[in-house]
């Protein structure tokens, strides 16, 4: 196999470079968002160049750096500015922003490009040694804040690059495990496992640009969770180094030890140490596997289904619900058909309308895969179809499944797409119990709805259910609105904050799978009780005494909100008399 050449991702935006979304193939696209944002023009604002911004000098730590040079070689060592760049922030709105506007506040001053555990361990003694601070980089895709440099301290930083240890180092076919190195970006990691006959069963909306070390320390979830589980559910055993030692956990398939140490490394976000080897648990290649598509009358309906497709233990390996309002999106989405495909798409919507009685405002649609042996794949779609179909569902064919895999990995560019035009589109997710499930959609729809007409300008909020469990499922809302132009970063905080308390009071998560980070702070504590930080801090403390690994993620400071970047007077200004 060649070697492995690692693209990072723009510096502004998401994606290769040169890979922009464009809407030529979508001509209800851009017409249906001026409509539903009341926009009144298409003007196109561009990032700054590269050669407008302006980054903070490089601090001076000679003593570190002196040790990492004797470690390492030339070419693992980076402080050229397009490097500093990449590294100084994720992919969350409040990144982007400032990104594209040029406002560069704090950025790593050296690279690193570990290629081995024991350049790790050389790296982090030096920083526990010489007073610098580490933070660990997997492909940059986080959008919750983990990867911001924040150090009050004014500490020398490094940006722990993971993307030179990129190999599958063994698969054990009768065990169905694998050990595999964290820096490695999921297409690459599938095609050596696929050389091995089998897969993870991992693939999130970032799986292009993000490595698997990055999906264990924010407790990632792919799209085919229902079949595989969320990422901590794949991990057999781990190694991680921290500024106190490396964790080790033994390859077994389960352990009554105690604390679960390898529970502890998952979802620590970089606080803890590096994960340098996973053991994973794989799954042979599946023989068949087809997408497909469904209409629901409405949402509660096909929320009805979903819950009785995991009762009766028939679920499909995808199984995504929008509500009416990503149905709209999607459908604005969709290529136009023409000659027979445009006739047999009319004909459907006839029949939908006038035999069926679809009142298309609420209608949802569901994308649905299937994968497996011939009996599970058969069992899998004559079963769920069974039940779609007993709470109103129409099945589309595989139409809408075809397109939704052709296009599953571009949702993220349309971020940039939208930014260029004056909008803000971002996202919040969260899970609950099935029992609240409805409620929790219910409420936090109207909540963000109303933070953006409280901002004084017309909204769109959609929300898709997927990641299914036993007990429940996890509610994704993405919402939209033009930009106020100035108070931008104010207007996008008012608004996550809603969605936050209202996930907060109303039965949820702060997040199923996009991690605390920064983003997430200030409802931490109410999520996890005042004394879960507290387990935190200790095991903070207890590991990372002089805190070189990534300070200020998980653990909130005296004044979160305010840290955050909102206050009173803000909230104040936005929130209408009644």
């Amino acid at each position: 196999m060649a070697e492995y050449q690692v693209r990072h991702m723009k510096w502004w935006g998401w994606g290769d470079e040169e890979v922009t979304f464009s809407d030529v193939d979508k001509p209800k696209l851009w017409p249906y968002l001026r409509g539903e944002l009341g926009l009144d023009e298409d003007c196109i604002t561009p990032p700054v160049s590269f050669e407008e911004i302006k980054l903070p000098p490089v601090k001076v730590n000679e003593p570190f750096v002196s040790v990492l040079k004797t470690a390492l070689q030339d070419d693992q060592l980076s402080a050229g500015k397009k490097d500093r760049l990449i590294h100084s922030a994720g992919k969350a709105f409040r990144d982007l922003l400032r990104l594209r506007n040029g406002q560069v506040d704090s950025a790593p001053d050296l690279i690193v490009y570990p290629s081995s555990e024991d350049d790790v361990v050389a790296i982090i003694k030096a920083a526990n040694q010489h007073n610098a601070v580490v933070i660990p980089f997997g492909g940059g895709t986080n959008i919750a804040g983990c990867l911001e440099p924040k150090d009050r301290d004014g500490r020398f930083i490094v940006s722990m690059d993971m993307c030179r240890m990129n190999r599958v180092l063994n698969v054990d076919k009768k065990s169905l495990v694998a050990r595999i190195q964290p820096g490695v970006y999921g297409p690459h990691m599938e095609e050596q496992l696929e050389a091995e006959g089998v897969t993870l069963g991992h693939f999130p909306d970032s799986f292009v640009h993000s490595t698997l070390g990055g999906w264990v320390a924010t407790r990632s979830a792919g799209m085919q969770s229902d079949k595989y589980g969320k990422i901590e559910d794949m991990v057999i055993a781990l190694r991680m180094v921290t500024p106190s030692g490396t964790i080790v956990t033994r390859t077994v398939p389960n352990t009554s030890n105690g604390i679960d140490v390898r529970s502890l490394c998952i979802g620590s976000e970089g606080i803890l140490g590096v994960i340098t080897e996973l053991t994973m648990q794989v799954h042979r290649l599946p023989e068949f596997k087809m997408f497909e598509g469904w209409l629901f009358p409405d949402f509660e309906k096909g929320v009805r289904a979903i819950h009785e497709c995991m009762r009766l233990g028939v679920m499909p390996v995808i199984t995504r619900l929008n509500d009416p309002g990503k149905t709209a999106l999607s459908a604005a989405f969709k290529k136009p058909d023409s000659g027979l495909k445009a006739t047999i798409g009319g004909l459907m919507k006839w029949y939908l309308r006038s035999v069926k009685g679809f009142d298309f405002s609420q209608s949802c649609m569901m994308t649905t895969a299937y994968e497996g042996d011939y009996d599970t794949f058969h069992m899998q779609r004559r079963e769920s179809a069974y039940i779609f179909r007993k709470h109103g569902g129409v099945c589309l064919g595989e139409g809408p499944g075809k397109s939704f895999q052709e296009a599953k990995y571009d949702f993220p560019h349309v971020r940039d797409y939208l930014m260029d035009r004056g909008v803000m589109g971002d996202v919040s997710e969260t899970s609950t119990t099935w029992d609240n499930l409805l409620n929790l959609y219910t409420k936090t729809l109207a909540n963000i709805d109303r933070a953006i007409r409280d901002t004084g300008v017309d909204p769109w909020v959609g929300c898709h259910i997927s990641h299914n469990y036993h007990t429940g499922a996890s509610l994704y809302f993405t919402f939209g609105c033009r930009k106020i132009e100035g108070k931008e970063l104010e207007q996008y905080l008012y608004i996550k904050k809603a969605a936050e308390d209202s996930f907060m009071q109303n039965g949820g998560t702060l997040s199923h799978h996009h991690a605390v980070g920064t983003e997430h702070l200030p409802w931490i504590e109410e999520d996890i009780s005042p004394v879960g930080v507290k387990a935190v801090e200790s095991l903070k403390s207890g590991l990372d005494p002089k805190g070189v690994m990534n300070p200020g993620k998980i653990i909130p400071g005296p004044n979160p909100l305010q840290e955050w970047g909102l206050n009173n007077e803000v909230i104040k200004s936005f929130e209408r008399a009644d």
